[in-house]
C-alpha cells in the first residue's frame, strides 16, 4: 500500500487495532469489519499488481484482474464460523499476547496473514485457469519431496525452494523470470521432464552468485513453461509438424499484435516513435517465424534483425537506444506466445 501521510496512518493503525481488539471479544461492528475488508483488499490488491508486474502476459492470457482477483484471494479470511466470528482472524492473531503488540506489529502480522492467503490463493487460481501450469507446479512439489536435493522455505509467505548444502545469500536480490530464464535456456533442449530441469536448475543456481539462491516456485514453475515452448531441440520437419506451422504462425501474429497494440494504446513507449515501435515488433515476428522455420539465430539475432529495419544501426547505438526496449517486447512476446501454444499443446 502506498505510505500515508503521519497522521492518516497514525488513524489507520489505531482503527485497525481497534477492530482486531472487538473481533477477539466477539465485539466486531459492522463498521469495524469493513474497515478489515478494505483494508485486506486493498492490501490484497496491491501484492497481486505487483506479482502481474512481473509477468503481464499472463494476466492478459487468463483474463485475471486484480481488483476482483484481490477479493477472491481473501474471500477464506472472511469465512464465519457457527458463532458467526470470523474465525480465520480470530484464530491467527489468538496466538500473540495482542495486548503487548505495538500497533506496527499488528499491522505487520495483518499483512502476513493476508499476503499468506494471496500466495495460497494465488496457485489455486493458476492451476484452475491454466492447467498445463498446474501440472509443472505439482511435479516440481513431487520432485522436490522425493528427491530431497531442494528445501521447501516459506519466505514472506510465499512458497520458495532452494538447492541443499550451499551458502543461500539471502541477502542478495531475487532473480526475476527473464533472468531465469536466460540462465537456462542454453542448457535445455526442451523435452526434458521436470526432475531432468530441476536437477539442471539446481546446477545453474548454485553456480551463479548474482541473486538469491531462494526462489519462488512459481517463478520456477513459469520459467519451465515457457521453456518447454521456446527451447525445442531443432529436428527435421515431419509432414506432422509442418502441418501444425499454419496454426503457430497464427499464434505468432496474433499475440505479437496483441502485445503491440497495448503498448501503443497505454503509451508504454515514453518518448520512442511509434514508427520505431513498428520496427521494433516487425524484428520481433521476423525472429519468432524464423525460429518455426527451424533457422539458426544467433544471441544477437534481435540486433541483425533490427539492423534491417533501421539504416547504418550499429552496436553502440543499438545498446545505448534500443537494446532495453526490444528485448522486452521480446520477452513479453514470447510469454504470450509460450502461454497459448502450451495451453493448446496441454502438457
Amino acid at each position: 500500500m502506498e505510505k500515508m501521510p503521519h497522521s492518516i496512518e497514525n488513524r489507520y493503525l489505531c482503527q485497525l487495532r481497534e477492530a482486531i481488539v472487538s473481533l477477539l471479544k466477539d465485539s466486531l461492528s459492522t463498521h469495524q469489519e469493513k474497515h478489515l475488508l478494505t483494508s485486506a483488499h486493498a492490501l490484497a490488491t496491491n501484492i497481486l499488481r505487483i506479482k502481474f508486474s512481473q509477468s503481464p502476459s499472463i494476466k492478459n492470457h487468463l483474463g485475471l484482474n486484480e481488483h476482483d482477483l484481490g477479493y477472491d484471494c481473501i474471500a477464506e479470511l472472511f469465512e464465519r464460523d457457527s458463532k458467526n466470528q470470523l474465525i480465520h482472524f480470530k484464530t491467527y492473531f489468538s496466538n500473540f499476547d495482542f495486548n503487548a503488540l505495538l500497533e506496527k506489529e499488528i499491522l505487520f502480522h495483518f499483512r502476513r496473514l493476508v499476503s499468506s492467503a494471496v500466495n495460497q490463493n494465488l496457485m489455486h487460481v493458476y492451476r484452475d485457469f491454466d492447467p498445463s501450469l498446474g501440472k509443472i507446479i505439482r511435479n516440481i512439489k513431487l520432485s522436490v519431496t522425493a528427491h530431497k536435493a531442494f528445501l521447501d522455505i516459506d519466505r514472506f509467505d510465499e512458497a520458495c525452494i532452494a538447492p541443499i548444502d550451499i551458502t543461500l545469500n539471502e541477502h542478495l536480490q531475487t532473480i526475476d523470470q527473464s533472468a531465469l530464464f536466460d540462465l537456462l535456456s542454453s542448457y535445455v533442449r526442451g523435452d526434458e521432464f521436470v526432475p531432468e530441469l530441476l536437477s539442471i536448475y539446481s546446477r545453474i543456481i548454485r553456480e551463479q552468485n548474482d541473486y538469491s539462491k531462494i526462489v519462488p516456485l512459481l517463478t520456477v514453475a513459469l520459467v519451465f513453461r515457457t521453456l518447454f515452448i521456446v527451447k525445442q531441440r531443432h529436428a527435421p520437419i515431419t509432414t506432422e509438424q509442418s502441418s501444425n506451422n499454419f496454426e503457430v504462425t497464427e499464434v505468432i501474429q496474433k499475440n505479437i499484435l496483441d502485445v503491440k497494440t497495448t503498448i501503443l494504446s497505454h503509451n508504454h513507449h515514453g518518448t520512442t516513435s511509434s514508427e520505431i515501435i513498428e520496427k521494433y515488433f516487425q524484428t520481433i515476428q521476423n525472429l519468432f517465424l524464423s525460429k518455426i522455420n527451424a533457422s539458426d539465430n544467433s544471441s544477437d539475432s534481435l540486433f541483425k534483425g533490427l539492423q534491417q529495419q533501421i539504416a547504418h544501426l550499429d552496436s553502440i547505438e543499438y545498446r545505448k537506444n534500443h537494446r532495453t526496449k526490444i528485448e522486452y517486447y521480446y520477452r513479453l512476446c514470447r510469454e504470450a506466445i509460450a502461454t497459448e501454444l502450451l495451453e493448446r499443446k496441454n502438457l
